[in-house]
């Protein structure tokens, strides 16, 4: 049964049209409320402090089609799949089931109305016993957001993700409402974009779904977004990002929001968030610890006897993450083997490594790899996942700057773009052949060094994971290509064009003037870049139109490398479709003018290229970039060369956790553990 939070003495409030302009009220600005944001009226009363505006009155976007229905509901399963089932259902919090205690905390928000507040919101009371966060979310009314603040290890993910999982049900009834999603700020800090663009990116590489589809429920304000590890993003960039959550909750006032973070990590920010309400997860009490090992029964009688004689060791203890690592590590154990001594960092180390060895002995496990390997791969891991501000592992999405040193990653760009060019070259150069030896030669180096160069120094790889064909997104890029392609072609056509107009007439008797020679040579360069330009203004509109697959959609599943596997079918559909299609219209067109030889000469010309086109666009230079990365990392031996099923294993050793195609460690403390051991040399992979 949900309980109310502390009362505040009633009192009403009057607000003038002269004080809403300055008011921000649950994200909505006072001068930009009107009856496109709250129909059928607006009922405001002081509820903490806060305006409280009823949930009913709000306005809702409603699916258009069944499609939309359908991704809807993909969406919610993968939430559900992802972080209920995935994380939450196998938390090291939930081995241990304990009831956290909440206080209200709200002198860590900025609220909107503290200005125009006649009695000041008093903070720091406990809410009553039983009280949860779902509770105190629903108690806020529209416009819903919500700080959830504690200790390291104190069990706030656990509180937001049980609060994901009532939303989660409340959506499944009726799915024309927001859906919660779960992320994590940590990756915010990698580009500093805005928070609605971030967003786009999170939902495309976490849950699949289309950057085109991501913007649609951004801007329709049909997410209510979850927010984990504020505390995880780079702390110089903290502040900054504190500064985009209020902006997008300026600009988005009806998106509710919740947000965690660790105490003391928020507490030295010089910006607050503007949210309506504030908790802390508090610590666990004696009471709780010694029920919780009492029921544990005498598997971890030594653990109890441990923390009844030493006070430190028992403060140590009020973490609910620690007291589940304890129960874990030291089960069975003796008092000697629990006599920690040392500072908290100290006690963190032994209680971490002691967790590890016990991982390493636990039954129905298999054993695939050695405790070096394991030991040095998840290290490298951590390291890197720390080092990239990042708490979701996809192996889809490493990149390039994973590389640890400058050299490792210029060898990786001159290693994609020199085998890259070759190929691609070779390709190009066969199908000119046609026209001859020089020409094979000339065709396929100036493709196969531009199509390197592309490849080998573009920027991070982007997995091509969904074709939908959408006209606006083709309409878009359209002109982009058109105007790229037909000016490359103009400024490589006419200076080939000229100098293969000198080296023809330097061949012919000297019987024509220096001048009537530049004069040939010009006018060839000038025709050759009017040809070149054309040529590169079609395969513009190509890539233009080609561009229109990337219109709304979802993934359905989310399987590990799921996004590389669909990048070669992808890329491989795209190829045969645009070589297809474009080499017959260009055969036609040569046909009609040259006959039979000339369209099948062009027509193959034009399906290679345009193949390769759309094969590079759609996924293609992707796999190619990836699979070379990973050849590196291997040879290198800061990684298996099946990766899954080496994250399958650390997740079975209870060091990692699967969520959908990716995997994150079992908690952050844990990678932060990986993070600080040494990368010993003798250990290394082999």
């Amino acid at each position: 049964m949900s309980t109310q939070p502390p009362q505040q003495p009633s009192q009403g409030l009057n607000i003038s049209g002269s004080v809403l302009e300055g008011v921000q009220i649950g994200g909505i600005a006072g001068r930009d409320m009107n009856l496109t944001q709250i129909q059928g009226g607006v009922h405001v009363t002081n509820v903490f402090g806060a305006v409280q505006v009823d949930r009913e009155y709000t306005q809702v976007g409603q699916p258009q089609s069944q499609q939309e229905y359908r991704w809807r509901q993909v969406l919610l399963d993968k939430v559900k799949r992802f972080w209920i089932d995935g994380v939450l259902a196998k938390s090291l919090h939930t081995k241990l089931f304990i009831e956290l205690g909440l206080e209200d905390r709200n002198d860590f928000i900025e609220n909107p109305l503290s200005k125009v507040q006649e009695f000041p919101t008093d903070s720091g009371q406990t809410f009553q016993t039983g009280t949860t966060a779902t509770d105190i979310f629903e108690d806020i009314g529209a416009g819903r957001t919500l700080l959830i603040l504690g200790e390291p290890g104190s069990g706030k993910t656990v509180t937001l993700l049980k609060l994901a999982e009532s939303l989660i049900a409340q959506a499944a009834e009726n799915l024309s409402q927001p859906l919660p999603v779960v992320m994590n700020l940590s990756s915010w800090a990698k580009q500093r974009k805005t928070m609605a663009e971030w967003l786009v990116q999170e939902l495309h590489e976490i849950y699949g779904a289309s950057k085109s589809l991501g913007k649609t429920w951004v801007a329709q304000e049909q997410l209510i977004l979850l927010l984990d590890g504020l505390d995880e993003v780079e702390p110089q960039y903290r502040n900054d990002c504190v500064k985009a959550l209020n902006q997008f909750i300026q600009e988005h006032g009806l998106t509710e929001m919740v947000v965690c973070s660790r105490i003391q990590d928020y507490e030295s920010l010089t910006e607050r968030l503007k949210l309506r309400s504030a908790i802390f997860v508090q610590p666990l009490t004696s009471q709780q610890i010694d029920q919780t090992l009492e029921q544990a029964g005498d598997s971890l009688s030594a653990l109890r006897i441990a923390l009844q004689k030493n006070d430190e060791l028992r403060a140590f203890a009020s973490s609910p993450l620690i007291l589940s690592i304890m129960s874990l590590a030291y089960q069975g154990s003796t008092i000697e083997a629990l006599n920690q001594t040392g500072t908290p960092e100290a006690q963190h180390k032994q209680l971490f490594d002691a967790y590890i060895d016990r991982m390493f002995t636990r039954r129905g496990t298999t054993r695939k790899y050695s405790r070096a390997q394991t030991l040095y791969w998840l290290t490298w891991l951590a390291q890197q996942m720390v080092r990239a501000s990042q708490s979701v592992f996809l192996i889809e999405r490493l990149q390039p700057s994973w590389l640890i040193s400058r050299r490792q990653r210029v060898r990786y760009r001159i290693i994609s773009a020199l085998t890259f060019g070759l190929i691609f070259g070779l390709i190009i150069g066969l199908a000119s052949g046609l026209q001859g030896a020089i020409n094979v030669l000339g065709s396929g180096l100036l493709y196969g060094v531009a199509g390197g160069l592309v490849v080998g120094f573009g920027g991070n790889i982007e997995p091509v994971e969904t074709l939908k064909w959408s006209w606006p997104e083709a309409r878009k890029n359209l002109r982009k290509w058109l105007i790229i392609m037909a000016t490359l072609g103009l400024m490589f056509g006419v200076p080939i064009g000229f100098i293969a107009g000198l080296i023809e007439d330097l061949g012919l008797e000297l019987r024509y003037e220096l001048l009537a020679q530049l004069l040939e040579g010009l006018f060839g360069g000038v025709v050759s870049g009017l040809f070149f330009g054309l040529m590169g203004g079609l395969l513009g509109s190509i890539a233009g139109l080609i561009s229109g697959f990337r219109g709304p959609a979802i993934q359905t599943s989310n399987g590990v490398n799921q996004g590389i596997w669909k990048s070669v079918r992808n890329a491989l559909l795209a190829g045969l479709s645009a070589g297809l299609i474009f080499g017959l219209i260009a055969g036609l067109i040569a046909g009609i003018f040259g006959g039979l030889v000339n369209s099948l000469k062009y027509g193959l010309i034009y399906a290679l290229g345009t193949g390769l086109v759309g094969g590079v666009i759609f996924g293609g230079s992707a796999c190619f970039r990836h699979f070379i990365l990973r050849l590196l990392l291997y040879r290198q031996s800061n990684s298996p060369w099946n990766y899954a099923r080496f994250l399958d294993y650390a997740a079975d050793r209870l060091f990692m956790q699967k969520v959908g195609g990716g995997y994150i460690f079992v908690h952050r403390m844990l990678m932060e553990h990986f993070a600080q051991m040494k990368l010993e040399s003798e250990s290394k992979a082999t």
